[in-house]
């Protein structure tokens, strides 16, 4: 018989092997009309005919329950200057602290941060339920950013830390 802690464990180990990007998830709660926000680092692309992006959210997290609500959310596609975003995205005890920066903006209610890389506006048009998560799938409505010739650093996680992103020379 098979431990799944044991699996479970060893899949974690296994998957910090597996480079991934740094995004901020973010909406506005329309009850009570404020902002919410996670880090995220299950952020794929779903298709691009119809534009779409898949984000997969705890449903124990209070952003589920706000892009539940909004039926909208902005992937912010974080830089490597940007990791004091994490440490405040992460920590619920600083829940009142992540919007304050005059580094956001908001475009149809919903908030993003005019600093990133990227900002990827969404529209939740699937779900799904799977364990601890849920899989909002979004049509790209708008897209602020990823158009310039500059290049940019955009962040990732590696073995349980922060790395660079970027091209092998």
């Amino acid at each position: 018989m098979r431990d799944d802690r044991d699996l479970a464990g060893r899949l974690r180990s296994a998957l910090r092997r597996l480079p991934g990007p740094v995004s901020l998830i973010t909406t506005c709660d329309p009850q009570g009309d404020h902002p919410a926000g996670m880090v995220a680092s299950a952020v794929i692309p779903a298709s691009m005919e119809p534009p779409s992006m898949l984000v997969a959210i705890n449903r124990m997290s209070t952003t589920h329950g706000a892009v539940s609500r909004a039926g909208r959310f902005c992937i912010n596609l974080l830089g490597t200057s940007q990791t004091g975003f994490v440490g405040l995205f992460s920590d619920s005890t600083l829940r009142e602290e992540r919007f304050r920066s005059d580094e956001w903006g908001f475009a149809e209610g919903v908030p993003y941060l005019t600093s990133a890389c990227s900002n990827l506006f969404c529209r939740v048009d699937e779900t799904l339920v799977f364990g601890t998560h849920e899989m909002f799938v979004g049509t790209v409505e708008r897209v602020i950013g990823g158009d310039t010739q500059e290049p940019a650093e955009p962040l990732g996680w590696l073995e349980g830390d922060f790395a660079k992103l970027g091209r092998l020379d």
